[in-house]
């Protein structure tokens, strides 16, 4: 998907600067992320438990780099340029698929 929006980017003349580009749909935690991809490999996302990043670096050993709480990326500015970007779940799903193949 990366490489399709650069590609896009380059042949659509779109304009200098900074695109944000993930895939789209609905905006979901790393721990769901997760899960979705155990429940693509082997079906076992249930066993997936969230944590909050407070909780993950509370007993941290050195200064670690600050989060944000709340990270989704605007596609706007790309799809202006008239990509249309892929739902991430669906390419998710597209490349586990492929890679259990091999």
């Amino acid at each position: 998907d990366m490489a399709d929006a650069i590609f896009h980017l380059l042949d659509s003349g779109a304009g200098y600067g900074t695109y944000n580009l993930t895939g789209s749909g609905a905006v979901k935690s790393w721990a769901d992320i997760a899960r979705t991809v155990f429940d693509l490999t082997n079906g076992n996302g249930g066993k997936i438990k969230p944590i909050s990043t407070a909780e993950y670096f509370a007993n941290a050993k050195a200064p670690v780099s600050p989060r944000p709480t709340y990270s989704a990326l605007d596609l706007a500015k790309i799809e202006a340029t008239g990509l249309d970007v892929p739902d991430w779940e669906e390419s998710l799903k597209a490349y586990v698929t492929k890679e259990l193949k091999k």
